[in-house]
């Protein structure tokens, strides 16, 4: 650990290295390995409601048609999401699970479902992937502590699960969990961490021989009500002090980064962040904001 670890120089480093446009670690540009599933759900769905339809045409006997009623509520489940009928249950303020257990809600939504939409029988694959595709997002959750894990690996820190290890291991990384909870973190490692929001838990603990890290990772593309939370959070950390010289990562990436910690104006709002977190760096020099070459450097500058 020879190298500086001045953090206005990963800060520099940070703004001259922007995000890539595509980050392998957030695409996820393969075929969901159940379509096929969601595609026989849906045609299931899309069959039971043609067959209610053409039953209430001819004027069926009400008995006979709760019957295909009940049928619908138990082939809702884990693949109908992707089914138009599914999508028309979030238009009408609903949810599946809700829709599913309440058969008179069903009855409900189902005519407004008739009565608003077309019913045929296709049910295109490209179709069923390309909503899957609208929900991928909600799989970025881990993807970025995944992503630093991955570049603490390359650099030969050791991701661990218990204390025995995190103990007698020089380099190492360790995610927040329940045998590493907050009250166990600050026990063990006599630490605080006092943000403004009680019992905040961050990502994960990264140690190089006696030193050690705490890390924060956000991924933001735009900007918004949202993430200009995210954003106060990361710079919250910034301002975090520990008696025993306990480190803070503020980790960044995605397209809002490159705005950030861009030369452009975007505003009062991004100037005011910028100040922000130049202030915090300069003083706390013990806490970093990086976004992923900053990083990369720093864990590189730790061995």
């Amino acid at each position: 650990m020879s190298k500086t670890l001045n953090n206005l120089h990963y800060f520099e480093i940070s703004k001259n290295n922007q995000e890539k446009l595509l980050d392998d670690f957030y695409v996820f540009d393969e075929k969901n390995p159940d379509l096929d599933k969601y595609i026989k759900n849906t045609k299931e769905i899309k069959n039971i409601l043609i067959t209610i339809r053409t039953l209430q045409s001819k004027k069926e006997k009400p008995a006979v048609i709760d019957k295909y009623f009940l049928e619908l509520s138990k082939i809702i489940g884990k693949y109908s999401n992707c089914s138009e009928f599914a999508c028309f249950i979030s238009a009408c303020d609903n949810f599946i699970d809700k829709a599913k257990s309440e058969i008179d809600l069903l009855k409900k939504i189902t005519e407004k479902y008739f009565a608003k939409r077309v019913l045929n029988e296709m049910v295109p694959e490209e179709w069923v992937q390309a909503i899957l595709d609208t929900n991928s997002s909600r799989k970025k959750g881990k993807c970025g502590e995944n992503k630093l894990i991955s570049i603490l690996k390359k650099q030969e820190f050791k991701e661990v699960f218990d204390w025995d290890d995190f103990s007698k291991t020089d380099y190492c990384v360790v995610k927040f969990s329940k045998k590493f909870s907050l009250k166990n973190v600050r026990k063990n490692l006599g630490i605080k961490i006092k943000t403004k929001k009680q019992n905040k838990i961050l990502d994960l603990i990264i140690k190089a021989k006696d030193k050690i890290l705490l890390c924060e990772a956000k991924h933001l593309n735009t900007g918004g009500g949202a993430q200009d939370g995210s954003i106060s959070e990361l710079i919250e950390i910034l301002g975090l002090r520990e008696k025993n010289g306990v480190s803070y990562i503020s980790f960044l990436d995605g397209k809002y980064s490159n705005i950030l910690l861009g030369e452009n104006g975007h505003g009062d709002k991004i100037t005011a962040q910028r100040k922000e977190i130049k202030k915090y760096l300069t003083n706390n020099p013990n806490n970093y904001w990086v976004n992923t070459v900053g990083f990369t450097r720093l864990i590189a500058d730790l061995k």
